[in-house]
């Protein structure tokens, strides 16, 4: 459908989970609530955020090379290494929060961050089309799924409402294309912000409440 590869952001992620918190980690629980937390000192990040059955994920954020583990000379299964490589670079934050490193249960998985060009488009198919991620990857601001689902929804409609696939798949472009396009705008290089002093300021009001959501 398109020729365009997902760039890499130069900001990658290590995720890192908890299990049973509220009584295996009930310090990360508290500190992490039943929403999400962020903490960045400009350089390093962490955000973590609550998930379903008594779970806390956490991703620890760093600029470094997409394979920086390998390039490290070290190997992903290898959770002791890797965390005391990461106490090293997070050497200067508060024991508390440096527990969301050394606690975790379980292996790291490494998320390097990739987005795909801004605008992305193809040439039109009458019989195919691309949704979520593979029409739009953008940095994880918690906007990607809430836009596959709508993606999702409208494309269903429109194939309820039309008369052939190809008229479908049309109308659900017309659409589709303009909105992700201005939101990729807005939110690319977002995984910058991340590792912040300051929140970032967008003017736009529509972007904005996608943000928050």
């Amino acid at each position: 459908m398109s020729p365009a590869v997902p760039e890499y952001s130069g900001v990658s992620f290590l995720e890192a989970w908890f299990d049973d918190v509220d009584n295996s980690h009930p310090e990360i629980a508290a500190l992490v609530g039943q929403g999400g937390a962020h903490a960045a000192d400009g350089a390093r990040g962490m955000f973590a955020q609550r998930n379903g059955g008594n779970h806390i994920r956490v991703y620890l954020i760093q600029r470094a090379p997409a394979d920086w583990i390998h390039q490290s000379g070290l190997a992903a299964a290898d959770t002791a290494a890797i965390r005391a490589r990461l106490l090293e670079s997070y050497a200067d934050w508060s024991p508390q929060m440096q527990r969301l490193i050394t606690d975790n249960d379980g292996p790291y998985v490494q998320r390097p961050i990739f987005a795909l060009p801004v605008p992305h488009t193809w040439e039109h198919n009458p019989t195919v089309t691309l949704l979520g991620d593979a029409a739009h990857l953008m940095p994880p601001l918690g906007v990607g799924v809430n836009l596959a689902m709508l993606d999702a929804a409208e494309l269903a409609l429109a194939l309820a409402d039309s008369t052939t696939v190809d008229e479908a798949v049309r109308a659900y472009e017309q659409t589709m294309l303009p909105r992700s396009t201005e939101t990729a705008k807005l939110l690319e290089g977002g995984a910058e912000h991340l590792l912040s002093l300051d929140l970032p300021d967008h003017s736009d009001a529509e972007g904005d409440d996608l943000v928050r959501s």
